[in-house]
């Protein structure tokens, strides 16, 4: 072979794929591939069978997602161009606004289309550790925060996203910060009829409380009556180079 070369081991791939539909069963979630994380198409063949469709980030992750791998195919981005949200609509199934400000620039022409809509919402909490992926950090433009004005965009929305998850294998801090979630925005979620609660949680590691993760996330599902979704992108293709 010539080099450079990614090299990925289907049987270990198959073994996160495997926890991916387990999740899938004992929870009722349903699990997007997050392409700003992986985006080798060459096993999306064999990932597509154990996950629900894709994520993203920016418009060739959307049409990435589209033409390669089956299923749903989100779209998420902390700015979208104007020139370019067309082509991103054209591409995905649900689109989700980082703003306010973004919401009321494309959300007419996203629901136009025949889009669902979601918005980010920043619970001020977070597992990260450095600051570029915390969303909880000081002055942080990630999602908004405040319940009541996020209470009067709800006719323009069909569901929320939280990413507030970054490498936490903890199942107890994944609980915590999904607490102050219900507490902060309860009244919201029960308004909704889906919930994304983004990546960053290693649950396809080792000795991982799997069960106990499912169990957690279909009491979620079923107190305010939402599908939920997770976007495991590491977690998804850990431990198989």
């Amino acid at each position: 072979m010539q080099t450079p070369y990614y090299l990925i081991d289907k049987q270990k791939l198959l073994k996160n794929m495997q926890k991916m539909q387990q999740v899938r069963e004992l929870s009722g979630a349903k699990l997007l591939l997050a392409l700003k994380c992986f985006a080798s198409w060459s096993v999306f063949d064999l990932m597509q069978d154990y996950m629900d469709g894709t994520t993203s980030s920016s418009l060739y992750e959307v049409k990435l997602g589209k033409e390669k791998f089956a299923g749903e195919t989100h779209a998420y981005s902390v700015a979208w161009s104007a020139a370019e949200l067309p082509e991103v609509l054209e591409n995905c199934d649900k689109i989700i606004f980082n703003s306010f400000n973004q919401l009321a620039s494309f959300g007419e022409q996203a629901k136009a289309a025949g889009k669902a809509c979601g918005l980010r919402v920043n619970p001020g909490v977070s597992s990260s550790s450095f600051d570029l992926a915390d969303p909880a950090r000081p002055f942080s433009r990630l999602g908004e925060t405040n319940p009541a004005a996020i209470k009067t965009i709800l006719p323009q929305i069909s569901g929320f996203m939280f990413h507030n998850n970054c490498e936490n294998s903890s199942l107890e801090k994944f609980c915590q910060l999904l607490d102050v979630i219900e507490e902060k925005f309860g009244e919201l979620l029960h308004q909704v009829e889906w919930i994304s609660l983004g990546g960053g949680i290693h649950f396809t590691g080792e000795d991982y409380p799997l069960e106990a993760f499912c169990q957690r996330l279909k009491t979620f599902s079923d107190k305010f009556g939402v599908q939920v979704y997770l976007e495991p992108g590491e977690a998804a293709i850990t431990n198989t180079p």
